[in-house]
């Protein structure tokens, strides 16, 4: 488990997701029961600003930093401070030589606009 650091103070809530039918029979994400997860840390990446004829979007990007054991996978969502973001690729658990250090990471997408 995470220790306590100043640094790991965020909770967010971890919304696993599946690719099923919904209530009406049609292909799409389902979103199973939200946990609370502590001991996180949340950080700004990048952003990129898309213009089109068609729209105009933007893509930010975040470090996820969360506790070893939590399940993360690539089809879930996180929630922070009221944000749902798209875990972006493949988590990754980021192995120490203690226990201690030992943690979950992912990046984070949003989009916008």
């Amino acid at each position: 488990m995470f220790g306590d650091s100043l640094l790991l103070d965020q909770m967010v809530v971890h919304i696993p997701r599946h690719y099923g039918e919904d209530d009406r029979g049609n292909d799409a994400w389902i979103e199973g029961d939200p946990v609370e997860v502590h001991g996180c840390s949340v950080q700004p990446l990048d952003s990129a600003e898309y213009l089109t004829s068609e729209s105009d979007h933007i893509v930010s990007r975040w470090q996820f930093f969360g506790p070893q054991r939590m399940g993360l996978k690539a089809t879930d969502l996180i929630e922070v401070d009221g944000e749902k973001y798209e875990v972006d690729g493949k988590p990754g658990l980021s192995r120490a030589v203690t226990p201690f250090l030992t943690h979950t990471s992912a990046v984070l997408k949003e989009f916008t606009g």
